[in-house]
């Protein structure tokens, strides 16, 4: 399966990372991978000679300009709560450097020539943020508290927004790992959208899979126009698309005992500017 295409059945992801003790967070910045590319998230960044404010600039770039990371330094620079590592960069021919909280951490296009950079914020601020931009203009950003977000997971799906009546002018999700009390990190994934008016809008987020043994759990999108093929051996029933929903349904089991399944429903129901949140068993 692929994409939303066959049932919209988005795979079991049990992330289940056992990472450090609880808070293991606390000290946590994010990194870039060297031999990497990435786009520029801050406009009119200077390339420094040196990993310091201070050091003199050997060229200005403007948001979404990429970078390819050749070397992290040791240098930290804290900017508005944002703790981060300067990089040694490469940008066409010229190599300098710049602090890590002026790179977007994931990016990847839309259609029409419009591009999202996303950029987790730190443990601190508990935040990310994205901007929508078209070559080298912000068109428009917005920030939503997610919790402690590691770097390690960053993917995304593009969804049909032609499923949905009036349309939004883009409809996608942003997947993201976050760090978990517990000991676990999990992932969690949260729809977008674009408005008409180039606004971008955040609707919801799921889980599509957690264990915390023997409890666990796993979870499935079901868009308009498709359906979700019943189980017997899980006692999953078939779900069918509903006009301008998008159903949520969720599988708690108990790995020791295997006659244990329960299933609950969640509905999102597009109104033309968001997706409702209703409910069901």
């Amino acid at each position: 399966m692929s994409g939303y295409k066959t049932l919209l059945y988005i795979p079991l992801f049990l992330t289940i990372f056992p990472l450090f003790a609880q808070n293991h967070w606390d000290d946590y910045i994010s990194e870039k991978q060297e031999g990497s590319t990435y786009q520029l998230f801050g406009d009119n960044v200077n390339l420094r000679e040196a990993d310091n404010l201070k050091a003199n600039v050997k060229k200005k770039l403007s948001i979404g300009s990429v970078v390819t990371i050749l070397t992290k330094t040791n240098q930290i620079t804290e900017q508005d709560s944002v703790k981060e590592y300067w990089y040694k960069v490469k940008s066409g021919t010229d190599i300098g450097y710049i602090w890590g909280g002026l790179i977007a951490d994931y990016s990847f296009p839309l259609e029409e020539g419009n591009t999202i950079l996303c950029k987790n914020l730190g443990v601190k601020l508990r935040k990310i943020e994205l901007k929508l931009i078209q070559g080298d203009k912000l068109i428009s950003q917005a920030q939503w508290e997610v919790g402690p977000v590691s770097n390690e997971t960053w993917k995304h799906n593009i969804y049909p927004r032609e499923r949905f009546s009036p349309s939004p002018k883009f409809l996608f999700a942003l997947t993201y790992l976050v760090f978990s009390e517990i000991e676990y990190g999990y992932t969690n994934e949260q729809l977008i959208t674009i408005s008409p008016d180039q606004k971008l809008i955040s609707q919801f987020s799921w889980n599509p899979g957690a264990c915390d043994p023997p409890s666990c759990a796993e979870s499935w999108l079901v868009f308009p126009n498709e359906s979700l093929e019943q189980d017997p051996k899980t006692q999953r029933q078939l779900t069918k698309g509903k006009k301008n929903t998008i159903q949520e349904l969720t599988h708690s089991f108990d790995i020791e005992d295997s006659n244990f399944h329960e299933y609950y429903k969640t509905e999102y129901i597009w109104d033309g500017n968001s997706f409702q949140k209703k409910d069901t068993k």
